[in-house]
């Protein structure tokens, strides 16, 4: 299989160089050559999907409280900067909607993006409300937008309103997952590379596609890539693109 930019994915944008999960680090991401980008989404206390990781907004604001507790127009007031990584280079970065998000993949057609709907917003919100309100986000692109969770039961809320594209997080390896991933048939499989048995044989065949991460080492790719990996996850992707072009 031919090595080229659609076979990397922009980990919350280019989040080793910018602020992860802002409409900054997607764009750089963009502009380095991403074809597929990755986000996680929670939602605002009124329901907006905001592009944040944590629940907790201290790592990426250095404020107090969380995402799932502030409507969007306060969170709109705070920095995403990342004070504790980029001091107050980035403090003018302001929170990002998957809204936000949409517009880019309308700016950019080649581009595609995977949307993980975290755990903490399904739990304070209900599987049902929270799907819904990131599927009518994305409708325009729905055709470019991948459902991803950690959790199965978004994926099935995601294919019970059409949304044909969904992809499985494996919270570890074993033998129950892949029971579970059979059941699923998910497009895409994702699982971090350090808990993976490093052999050809253990990347399970079926209709999905794997994506491994955090892969931020070009020979590590490339040792993946041989062992069959069809994408390679990374918050450098400016570095790994340049690396493989080299």
């Amino acid at each position: 299989m031919k090595i080229d930019n659609s076979r990397f994915v922009a980990h919350r944008g280019y989040a080793a160089k910018y602020p992860e999960n802002t409409l900054l680090s997607m764009t750089k991401a963009v502009e380095a050559g991403a074809m597929f980008l990755e986000c996680d989404i929670q939602l605002t206390a009124d329901h907006v999907p905001l592009v944040h990781h944590d629940a907790d907004l201290n790592r990426t604001t250095g404020a107090d409280g969380t995402v799932m507790e502030m409507n969007f127009d306060e969170l709109s007031l705070l920095s995403f900067g990342e004070p504790a990584r980029f001091y107050e280079m980035f403090y003018s970065v302001g929170a990002t909607t998957l809204a936000d998000l949409v517009k880019l993949l309308q700016e950019n057609p080649e581009v595609s993006l995977f949307v993980e709907i975290k755990e903490e917003s399904l739990k304070k919100f209900g599987t049902e409300l929270v799907v819904q309100k990131v599927f009518q986000t994305v409708r325009p692109v729905i055709d470019r937008c991948i459902a991803i969770s950690f959790a199965t039961a978004p994926l099935r809320e995601a294919v019970k309103l059409g949304w044909k594209r969904t992809g499985w997080v494996l919270e570890k390896w074993g033998d129950e997952q892949r029971r579970v991933a059979e059941e699923l048939s998910p497009e895409y499989l994702f699982c971090d590379h350090l808990d993976v048995p490093p052999a050809r044989e253990n990347l399970w065949e079926g209709r999905w596609k794997w994506v491994l991460y955090e892969i931020a080492d070009v020979k590590l790719a490339q040792k993946w890539f041989d062992l069959g990996l069809d994408m390679a996850e990374t918050m450098d992707i400016g570095k790994m693109l340049g690396g493989m072009k080299a």
